[in-house]
């Protein structure tokens, strides 16, 4: 894994991130970075409606993450993960190990 650290949370930064991606990282909690890969996604905007203080819709229909991503819990911010039918939402602890999907 690389050493590289998000400097706002010292938080790593993972060496699978996909390229065209939104993201959010947290101050707290298990999960620590959000990301969600927009190729990936197919904008049936089941994690908005899970979570929607950490995911919205953009103007293609595209899940983003949001900057109220921080007062979400972990476990409403994993449900709307698991809520995408398409595991196009990744969740990463504070080390960068991904959490969900599991590999």
């Amino acid at each position: 894994m690389s050493e590289q650290l998000d400097n706002k949370f010292d938080v790593a930064i993972p060496e699978d991130l996909p390229e065209d991606i939104s993201q959010g990282v947290r101050s707290h909690g298990e999960i620590r970075r959000v990301v969600v890969d927009r190729p990936a996604c197919i904008g049936a905007a089941s994690c908005s409606l899970v979570a929607a203080l950490s995911f919205k819709m953009d103007e293609q229909n595209l899940a983003y993450v949001t900057d109220t991503l921080d007062q979400e819990d972990d476990d409403t911010i994993r449900a709307g993960a698991e809520s995408c039918p398409v595991l196009a939402i990744h969740l990463y602890n504070k080390e960068g190990k991904k959490l969900f999907p599991e590999v």
